[in-house]
């Protein structure tokens, strides 16, 4: 059973998804989720960061295939 979280707007993700995604909530706030994360960023441009900061970490990006 995936783990989801809910926004304050009642938005809800799927926090156990096998890539990030970074979505935009109805509240106009970005959630980035996915691979057990779930942040929320008042920009996109924050919300693709710390994105792209979790996929060089674990070496995992867009074309990441978990074996």
């Amino acid at each position: 059973m995936p783990r989801l979280r809910a926004t304050d707007s009642g938005q809800v993700y799927n926090v156990d998804i096998p890539e990030l995604r970074v979505t935009r909530d109805t509240d106009g706030i970005y959630v980035l989720h996915g691979r057990g994360h779930f942040m929320t960023f008042q920009t996109r441009e924050e919300a693709f960061e710390h994105k792209r900061e979790i996929e060089a970490a674990t070496g995992g990006g867009s074309n990441w295939i978990k074996k």
